[in-house]
């Protein structure tokens, strides 16, 4: 693990267990959730019966995931523009959460969430943009990459170009490894 923090929405979370990268991603990164995260992917999965609430659930228990309390903001202007977003509670507390603990990253997928982080300049990532990066410095090899792509292709929310672009990227890695 390293000392690079990375805040974490729910559903990329699902996502990152879904394609097979959360053990990745905790490998070069200490992952923080807030405590709605926590709900949502794993009290909330395992009431619905899905896999990848058990797998996120373990990664908590065995220290891989923090789950952080997440504190108000000491700045009442923007913690009143958060709510006036109406944002889901995971996203604003993940967002409240990158600047309480001044996260190096913050994965999300949500677009408005996306907004909100560039303009409290947060830095962020999507999930395939994070599997591009990894693949690139060697930490996740492309034929993984390319799966979990494949994966987030069926299972997200992407638009097509953005997978498709993606893609493109781990496949020029590979050419170039040959």
């Amino acid at each position: 693990m390293t000392n690079r923090l990375v805040v974490s929405d729910s559903s990329s979370l699902i996502l990152a267990t879904k394609a097979a990268v959360l053990q990745t991603l905790c490998m070069c990164f200490a992952v923080q959730i807030p405590e709605a995260v926590f709900e949502e992917t794993v009290e909330a999965g395992k009431r619905a019966g899905k896999a990848d609430a058990l797998r996120i659930e373990e990664a908590v228990e065995t220290g891989r995931i923090k789950v952080a309390k997440v504190a108000a903001l000491k700045d009442k202007k923007i913690e009143k523009w958060l709510k006036e977003l109406c944002l889901g509670e995971g996203e604003e507390q993940a967002l409240k959460l990158c600047l309480q603990v001044k996260a190096n990253l913050f994965l999300v997928d949500d677009r408005q969430a996306i907004n909100a982080a560039k303009l409290l300049e947060i830095n962020w990532s999507t999930l395939p943009g994070l599997i591009v990066g990894l693949a690139e410095k060697n930490r996740l090899a492309p034929e993984k990459a390319l799966d979990a792509l494949r994966v987030l292709q069926e299972e997200g929310r992407y638009k097509l170009d953005f997978i498709l672009d993606a893609f493109k990227k781990i496949e020029a890695l590979k050419e170039a490894k040959k």
